[in-house]
């Protein structure tokens, strides 16, 4: 995911026009408690083409080539229902507003992508969970009250969020957790990379082969025809081209590297973030016996009278069913496939033969974060 700018993006007048007599008979509905009717305006090629000219053919989610198969337009803000909110009526406000247009593949618009023969991730479709606040349910509410849990690739500082390992899975990058991550345990890239399947079987290699093209690139980079080759893979066009961007700044950093002066050595103190502790369990593995998480610890939780079980490594990392999760809360809504899991309360562990909540053994080692 990268930033499309969509910064004084307008719709044709014409289309305008068109979309403002369906939106008036839309509202007229909702005033008058009768059905609504919405028509595909954004799929016409007139908007489609404006939103395609800013990225190229390819999902703004993912960074998929879209090839021989349909563009869907999709609504950031789901414009007839809100999934998981009761009785929300969309935002049907927005349904003809260009700024809530993102371009989305099948996959991550409505499911199917899969992991070793698996389905997984809900996908995006209607879901539009936020992190904090409510949900605006009329025209008049403030939608800056709002804080989406989901990445938006149009907000400017959502895809910085997002990095990638050299092995070609996303993952989080490392910016600090907002206030509203603290506060509710959600790591918002996590919590992508889940919703949308984004570390999917077909994905990750197709990101490996592309991040170990770009580093060997990188290497002969003075040559003009090898520059052009690098500039077309991390283009904002290109597929998959934020994680080549970052493969590439990672080997010119290592480059840099190697020519300075070698400092002299020195033994880092780890940086402990209690804040950041109430998210992930980076900062608790010092706690736990270094033997153990070696050969990982066993993570216990019940589901609909089912014990299921997951495996701490020694990254933090929670390994369920083969996919790593970087936080306990997505970790166990992955396994469950519930979106409404704590993941701190869900998960048991045992240490010296007392079993306790991943809650409990995080309270023992910090104090509660206070509110901002």
């Amino acid at each position: 995911m990268r930033h499309v700018n969509m910064q004084g993006l307008t719709a044709p007048p014409a289309w305008a026009t068109r979309a403002k007599r369906t939106l008036d008979a839309v509202r007229a509905a909702v005033a008058a408690g009768t059905e609504r009717e919405f028509n595909s305006h954004w799929a016409e090629d007139a908007v489609r083409d404006l939103l395609l000219g800013l990225v190229g053919v390819k999902c703004w989610y993912c960074e998929t080539l879209i090839v021989r198969a349909d563009i869907t337009v999709d609504h950031y803000r789901p414009k007839s229902e809100v999934l998981d909110v009761p009785g929300h009526p969309g935002y049907w406000w927005l349904a003809y507003e260009v700024s809530n247009y993102r371009i989305a593949c099948k996959h991550c618009n409505s499911g199917g992508a899969r992991y070793n023969g698996v389905r997984e991730g809900r996908a995006k479709g209607s879901q539009f969970p936020l992190i904090g606040g409510t949900h605006a349910r009329t025209s008049v509410d403030d939608l800056n009250s709002e804080q989406p849990l989901l990445l938006d690739p149009a907000h400017p500082s959502d895809p910085d969020l997002l990095g990638f390992d050299s092995a070609g899975y996303a993952r989080r990058s490392n910016t600090p957790y907002s206030p509203a991550e603290t506060n509710r345990g959600l790591c918002r890239v996590d919590e992508t990379i889940r919703i949308l399947a984004l570390n999917d079987s077909h994905l990750v290699p197709l990101r490996s082969r592309l991040t170990r093209e770009v580093t060997v690139l990188a290497r002969y980079g003075d040559k003009t025809d090898i520059r052009q080759l690098i500039d077309d893979k991390v283009g904002p066009k290109a597929p998959y081209s934020s994680a080549a961007a970052m493969a590439l700044a990672l080997q010119r950093a290592v480059a840099q590297l190697a020519a300075a002066p070698t400092p002299a050595a020195t033994t880092p103190t780890p940086a402990v973030d209690p804040a950041r502790s109430r998210v992930d369990l980076h900062d608790l593995l010092q706690h736990l016996d270094p033997d153990a998480l070696k050969a990982g610890i066993i993570l216990t939780g019940w589901h609909e009278k089912k014990v299921l079980r997951a495996v701490l490594n020694h990254e933090g990392r929670i390994d369920v069913w083969g996919r790593l999760w970087g936080t306990p809360t997505t970790a166990a809504r992955a396994a469950t496939g519930s979106n409404k899991i704590d993941g701190w309360d869900f998960w048991h562990l045992t240490i010296t033969g007392v079993e306790q909540t991943l809650a409990e053994f995080r309270s023992r080692h910090f104090p509660a974060v206070s509110p901002p």
